[in-house]
């Protein structure tokens, strides 16, 4: 007599935990991702082969736009205040609360330090077409003084250069003649990356 096969059952998984896991870590990253501030004024960056990663997190930073203009970047948020608020005992200006939380929005400062006050006041539309710079000449070190203050504050913060490609050489030799009068010896050049070349 023949054997009775046992009728073969098809798997059953239940998704549900998953399904609710997957939903769990994409809530996750969504609450938490930060989003990066656009930058004020465009620029593109030389490229180099190296290989080293500029963190974020203590880092201030110089950009140099094709025009030779002069912006200062505080990136980490909690640095802002303490900077903004030592800058302005020095030329004699006090921030309201209103002024703070729009300086704490700001990805990069583009005025002199005598027309942040007003420039923080404008409207978004307003601030994207008044981008003068940041004076950094003989008679006036306002850059400078950005990146004292910053060190004075936090001597743990990494300083970072990001040029244009069309920046002429006299503005970023003026920039690291300064940075060099003033002990700032150590920096970092931000460049877009390319493929090593192959021997």
């Amino acid at each position: 007599m023949a054997r009775v096969k046992p009728k073969r059952q098809g798997i059953h998984m239940d998704m549900t935990a998953m399904s609710d896991m997957a939903w769990l870590l994409l809530t996750f990253f969504i609450l938490t991702t930060q989003f990066k501030k656009p930058d004020i004024v465009p620029v593109t960056t030389p490229s180099s082969v190296a290989e080293t990663k500029i963190q974020d997190g203590d880092l201030i930073r110089i950009t140099i736009n094709s025009d030779g203009k002069y912006y200062f970047s505080i990136i980490d948020d909690k640095n802002k205040l303490p900077i903004l608020e030592k800058m302005g005992q020095k030329h004699g200006l006090t921030f309201t609360d209103a002024e703070k939380s729009s300086f704490m929005k700001l990805s990069e400062i583009p005025v002199p330090v005598r027309a942040l006050k007003q420039y923080l006041n404008l409207s978004d539309g307003q601030k994207q077409t008044t981008i003068p710079g940041i004076p950094m000449d003989s008679t006036d070190l306002q850059l400078i003084d950005w990146v004292e203050f910053s060190y004075d504050h936090d001597p743990n913060l990494k300083l970072a250069i990001k040029g244009d490609v069309g920046t002429q050489y006299p503005e970023f030799r003026e920039l690291i003649k300064q940075l060099v009068e003033r002990d700032f010896n150590r920096f970092q050049l931000i460049t877009s990356s390319e493929s090593k070349p192959s021997n």
